[in-house]
C-alpha cells in the first residue's frame, strides 16, 4: 500500500463512520489505520467539528461538516489528472538522462565527426 497523505487518510477515516454510529475498531479496520494513527486522526477530527462522539454509547459519526470535507475531498479527486508513481517518473528521467549521456558520448567520440 502507498502512503497516503494526512487528507487521504482523514476522508478514508470519514468515510467509515458516515452512514451510521460507529466503534473505533470498526473505524480502524475499514479505514485501515494504525491504532496510532486513529488516535491521533479521530481526535483532531472530533476537535475541528468533522466527527461527533457519543459518551453514553462510546461510538463515533461523521457530522455535516465531516461529509461536507469527504464532498471536497471528492470533487478534488475528479478535477485534478492522474498523477502517475514517482517511481516510474524517476526511472524515466533516468533512462532519458543515460541515453542522452550515451548519445553524448558518441559524438565525443566518433571519429569521421568533423570539428572546426
Amino acid at each position: 500500500m502507498k502512503n497516503r497523505s494526512d487528507v487521504e487518510i482523514m476522508a478514508s477515516m470519514l468515510r467509515s463512520a458516515s452512514k451510521k454510529w460507529e466503534y473505533k475498531t470498526t473505524i480502524m479496520n475499514t479505514a485501515a489505520l494504525s491504532h496510532s494513527q486513529l488516535v491521533r486522526y479521530l481526535a483532531i477530527a472530533v476537535q475541528k467539528g468533522l466527527v461527533e462522539y457519543s459518551e453514553i454509547t462510546g461510538l463515533y459519526k461523521t457530522t455535516e461538516e465531516g461529509l461536507r470535507y469527504l464532498e471536497k475531498y471528492m470533487q478534488l479527486l475528479r478535477l485534478l489528472p492522474a498523477i502517475p508513481e514517482l517511481p516510474d517518473i524517476i526511472d524515466d528521467e533516468t533512462k532519458e538522462l543515460a541515453n542522452s549521456e550515451d548519445k553524448a558520448l558518441e559524438q565525443e567520440n566518433d571519429p569521421v565527426r568533423i570539428t572546426s
